[in-house]
């Protein structure tokens, strides 16, 4: 019976402690997938809405994610109808690794745009740290306004905020939490 109680314990942890949305509109997931530090897993990063500009919504044509060192270097799950490319960051660390690799999908066509008011996830494949920690992933959905004229407006959805801290919206670019992961021992 003990074993049960141990088993249903840390079960809650991985489910409830593990995987925090940190009150984002981009959220962490890891659908049952371990958060134990020092572990391969998968995580998905579920995006809810697009951007709104002058009382318009647009739908997002990039989603881009700063994976941190601490959650590995990411493999990137395929999307049809969207281009996925992982790139390292110009900066290293003392060991020549990169402190974070940008991972982009971007929609292949207009067909492929992610609608506002639909939810999309967007997977990959990570190695925690082997220290438990909470690790934060700044993504940025963007999207793309057509202007009178048929000129193009980059609009941004920047979940970049990891101190809790808040940040004005400009015209065009919003800010809000990033997700969180919080690893387990």
């Amino acid at each position: 019976m003990k074993k049960i109680h141990i088993f249903f314990f840390a079960l809650l942890l991985i489910i409830g402690v593990g995987v925090q949305p940190a009150s984002a509109h981009v959220s962490a997931q890891s659908k049952g997938y371990t958060v134990q530090a020092g572990q391969s897993s998968r995580l998905w990063l579920s995006l809810g809405h697009g951007c709104h500009y002058k009382d318009n919504v647009y739908g997002t044509s990039v989603f881009t994610v700063e994976v941190p060192k601490t959650a590995g270097k990411p493999t990137p799950e395929f999307h049809h109808g969207f281009k996925a490319k992982v790139v390292a960051s110009p900066t290293v660390d003392a060991n020549k690794l990169p402190d974070f690799y940008t991972v982009s999908w971007t929609a292949k066509a207009r067909s492929w745009i992610i609608d506002d008011g639909a939810f999309y996830d967007f997977g990959m494949k990570v190695k925690w740290d082997k220290a438990p920690q909470v690790i934060s992933f700044k993504t940025t959905q963007t999207c793309y306004a057509t202007e009178v004229g048929g000129s193009k407006q980059t609009l941004l959805l920047n979940w970049h905020v990891t101190d809790g801290s808040k940040k004005a919206a400009e015209p065009t670019i919003e800010w809000g939490p990033a997700p969180t992961v919080t690893t387990i021992p």
